[in-house]
């Protein structure tokens, strides 16, 4: 179940033995682990969550989540939200918190904040800041073919006329992106259009029109990339 409101997302869901695809987000996912465990690879480590462990996702942050049964809450929110919250607590933004947290208390805050309890929120962030991490982000060197992208991801980019915006062959332009970015340019592009759909869904409920707004060729790929990304579908 998928829930949005003005600034995040709230999800509800079980996951038996779904494995998700390399990706990441744009926003911050926090999520409790309310029953069974599973496991997530990020670039330099792989963590085992459990029940009552603690999951957080940094923007940009590639990770894998490997197959398990496992159920969870998750709250979604915009980097901009967290940044304003984070700034007024302690005059400090973009901030990257450890992966994988155990506490009581930052569960009871989670659980608060995700019943809306708007004073929860600000004690939430206020524990959370102690538990921040020093975490290595792609190195973005190809800055001409990750603007071309960023700027037309829902339009047709294909292999050729990226590697030319960098005057590299495509073999090597391929080798550099995957090595920059831990993704294929395909698969950036995916999760581009995937990131972008869900904020079209916060005001668009027809599905056909959000798959083609955010380029994807029709409703049924839309929906098979999204459930390879994150593991529901967004009829949810």
């Amino acid at each position: 179940m998928i829930k949005f409101d003005k600034t995040a997302a709230y999800i509800e869901d079980i996951h038996n033995n779904t494995e998700f695809k390399p990706h990441f987000h744009q926003t911050y996912s926090f999520a409790l682990i309310t029953n069974g465990s599973c496991i997530v690879e990020f670039k330099n480590k792989t963590l085992n969550y459990e029940k009552n462990d603690f999951r957080i996702i940094n923007p940009n942050e590639i990770h894998v989540v490997k197959s398990g049964i496992w159920e969870y809450k998750s709250i979604v929110l915009e980097k901009d939200f967290v940044n304003q919250i984070t700034f007024e607590i302690a005059s400090a933004k973009d901030l990257n918190f450890q992966n994988k947290i155990t506490s009581n208390e930052i569960n009871t805050l989670f659980c608060k904040m995700y019943n809306k309890n708007e004073e929860a929120v600000y004690f939430f962030f206020e524990k959370l800041i102690s538990y921040t991490q020093e975490i290595e982000l792609p190195d973005i060197k190809l800055k001409r073919s990750i603007q071309l992208i960023d700027e037309n991801f829902t339009q047709k980019l294909d292999l050729q006329t990226l590697a030319e915006s960098e005057n590299l062959s495509k073999y090597h332009f391929l080798r550099l992106f995957k090595n920059q970015l831990g993704l294929t340019p395909h698969q950036y592009i995916i999760v581009k259009r995937l990131n972008y759909a869900l904020e079209l869904m916060k005001k668009e409920n027809n599905l056909s029109i959000v798959a083609v707004s955010a380029g994807f060729s029709d409703q049924s790929h839309f929906i098979k990339e999204f459930k390879k990304v994150f593991g529901f579908t967004p009829k949810h």
